[in-house]
């Protein structure tokens, strides 16, 4: 790949995801930067459409976008590559096929699945990846299981049992480690999340922590076990591999952020996205896609304002986790919205409009 440096900057953003693609298409309309892209993947993907594949509402075209008509549009150069390797003392990244040397580094490689060391866990099907997800649709179409344990309340577990639920004749168990459903949302939130489960006749297990996954059913920490034919795990992410090779600074595995979305005491890497730890007066941001967009546009401006040699403007968070935002499908075209402790009054037809068009929206800027 012949990528030749000129007079501008030259800013390489490694992660096409939601967070990775936004900051591209919003920096590829400044002046004064080059941008590469690395990533491996053809197409850009809504992770929040996910479930909706998984229960059969979408299809593949729905929530993905080719990357390299999107990258020629926007004069961008995609290394189709996957980062290995930075060295952050000669500006200098090493991808399986290419390096790539850069003037500005923004990280934004969202993260992976965290199996927490259960055994077994890799007998589990999960949701975290499009490859993933169509293996986990498929095995549902074909082997038609009876009973499917989901390992995990979040709202994607959340979304992923209402849509099992709704299209498939499986009786769905939701396992949850914690005491309540949603666990980082309001206790609003999770009372009104167990009703609606409960009406759709999906069993809730809470404290409930698993020990191992086998063939045919998980065991908990307690003795106790589930039978079925099918687990699927949403409980939660960790950085992915090049973040944790990276030597800088941290907080619980994530990189630890400015208020100008830096990585602490380096001017010249920017991190967003799930790998970004991102606490700023007091407040943490939420690993959501509406966060990881914003935190994209933001970071596109001061790129801007680097190329022109002005000062930086403070990044402000939108959905902090003492006040987060989430908008969740609970399947039969409705969704519920949460705002802090408010489960907002609005017709949840009307809501889940609006997430359909938001989620649906993002992969269309692309195309």
């Amino acid at each position: 790949m012949n990528l030749q440096r000129g007079d501008l900057l030259r800013v390489v953003v490694v992660g096409g995801g939601i967070g990775g693609a936004e900051l591209v298409r919003n920096a590829a309309t400044k002046e004064g930067l080059e941008l590469v892209l690395v990533e491996p993947k053809e197409r850009i993907e809504c992770q929040a459409l996910y479930p909706d594949y998984l229960g059969g509402k979408v299809e593949i075209e729905d929530m993905t976008a080719p990357l390299d008509p999107f990258c020629r549009k926007m004069n961008v150069a995609h290394a189709k590559d996957r980062a290995t390797r930075i060295d952050l003392d000669d500006k200098r990244i090493t991808c399986e096929k290419n390096d790539l040397d850069y003037d500005l580094l923004v990280l934004a490689p969202g993260a992976v699945q965290n199996y927490f060391g259960v055994e077994g866990a890799e007998r589990a099907f999960s949701i975290n990846t499009l490859e993933d997800t169509v293996k986990a649709r498929r095995f549902v179409e074909k082997s038609r299981p009876k009973r499917i344990a989901i390992i995990g309340s979040g709202p994607t577990g959340i979304e992923t049992a209402c849509f099992l639920a709704e299209n498939t004749s499986s009786a769905i168990f939701v396992v949850e480690m914690m005491d309540r459903l949603l666990p980082t949302l309001s206790r609003n939130a999770s009372i009104l999340m167990e009703k609606v489960l409960g009406g759709k006749g999906v069993e809730v297990l809470t404290n409930k922590q698993v020990r191992s996954i086998r063939e045919g059913g998980v065991t908990f920490v307690d003795g106790e076990s589930l039978d079925c034919e099918m687990t699927i795990w949403t409980a939660g992410i960790r950085p992915a591999p090049l973040i944790e090779s990276l030597d800088l600074p941290k907080r619980s595995g994530w990189l630890l952020c400015d208020q100008y979305l830096r990585v602490q005491g380096r001017e010249d890497v920017f991190a967003i996205g799930d790998c970004a730890w991102i606490e700023i007066g007091g407040k943490l941001a939420t690993k959501t896609g509406m966060e990881a967009e914003i935190q994209a546009k933001h970071t596109a401006r001061n790129l801007a304002r680097v190329a022109k040699g002005t000062d930086l403007k403070p990044y402000s968070i939108r959905a902090s986790t003492e006040s987060p935002v989430a908008l969740i499908t609970t399947g039969c075209g409705c969704a519920v919205g949460i705002y802090g402790d408010l489960c907002v009054p609005i017709p949840k037809r009307i809501i889940y409009t609006f997430k359909s068009w938001i989620d649906k929206s993002f992969v269309r800027r692309f195309k």
